[in-house]
């Protein structure tokens, strides 16, 4: 049996009410039926793994794998391993795919190792808002991008090259519960040689009136491990991009303030000192990020310094 040229693979945890809609967009596919659904139960509790069954039986593009819960990276590890496409796409069970997804990509798969595509916000009274994505030349320039904030940095919206994948044996970090995406994705196309941006195709249709969504529900545990996974990638990528880093550092702290207020920023600040790259006065300074933001960010930092020397 021929393998399909691309692999979604839909990580499904109680997502009764939406995953049928899930696959629906992915088989709904405008001028291009060369794929497999990879679906991975992550011990559901409700009927979702029935529905998905359901959907089995009716289209053998639809192959179902049943799990115990272990969280959705887990579930995405073993998609990948059941992959079998050239390529791979990762879609969650509350969201879905523009009906001219592949289409429009195909014909920017065979000189690229990655491709990333628009994300269209959907809302609950159907009105909807098309997220930014940046244009980007190229792989060094894409990765840039994704250490300095100024991109989506989830996994939605972008295809990967599995043997990219697999020659580097690149995972999803199950003891991560936020920013995996990001580590996963930024580690892939610091991987890839090529990577194309289509700036205008808004393929990737973002549920935002699902409440439970991980990204629907930020706090401060969450931003600080987003600032271990940006320490992380030092180890990965090495010198040369400090200047990126430096602004998503103001970026992450910029958001916990928002997030949860001064006293609580510079409490976890403290006690998680030793695990991060905490802001320093020189990335104040130097980081490209507006005035205002850099104000902010100073009176904050005195504060923190403060504490730290009270502590």
């Amino acid at each position: 049996m021929t393998a399909p040229k691309i692999s979604v693979i839909i990580p499904v945890y109680n997502a009764e009410r939406y995953i049928a809609s899930s696959i629906e967009s992915v088989l709904g596919q405008h001028n291009f039926t060369d794929f497999e659904v990879v679906v991975v139960n992550d011990g559901s509790t409700d009927i979702s793994l029935e529905i998905c069954r359901e959907y089995a039986m009716r289209d053998g593009r639809v192959r179902v794998y049943d799990k115990p819960n272990g969280g959705v990276s887990s579930a995405r590890n073993l998609g990948l391993d059941m992959a079998t496409g050239e390529w791979v796409v990762f879609l969650d069970a509350d969201d879905w795919l523009a009906p001219d997804t592949f289409e429009r990509v195909a014909p920017y798969m065979s000189p690229n190792d990655v491709i990333r595509f628009g994300i269209e916000d959907i809302f609950a009274d159907g009105s909807s808002r098309r997220r930014r994505l940046r244009k980007a030349s190229g792989r060094d320039d894409t990765l840039r991008q994704l250490l300095g904030h100024r991109t989506t940095l989830g996994i939605g919206g972008t295809m990967y090259r599995r043997n990219i994948v697999e020659k580097h044996n690149v995972r999803f970090d199950c003891d991560l519960f936020y920013a995996e995406d990001w580590l996963f994705l930024t580690t892939l196309v610091w991987h890839s040689r090529t990577v194309a941006t289509l700036s205008d195709a808004w393929c990737y249709r973002y549920n935002r009136y699902n409440e439970s969504s991980c990204s629907n529900t930020l706090n401060s545990d969450k931003l600080i491990l987003s600032l271990e996974v940006l320490k992380r990638f030092r180890d990965i990528v090495g010198d040369g991009y400090e200047a990126e880093m430096r602004r998503s550092r103001c970026r992450r702290v910029d958001l916990l303030l928002r997030k949860c207020g001064a006293e609580e920023c510079c409490r976890v600040l403290c006690d998680y000192r030793d695990k991060i790259d905490v802001i320093t006065l020189k990335d104040i300074l130097l980081a490209d990020v507006h005035l205002k933001l850099r104000l902010c960010l100073l009176r904050f930092w005195f504060a923190y310094r403060k504490r730290l020397h009270t502590a």
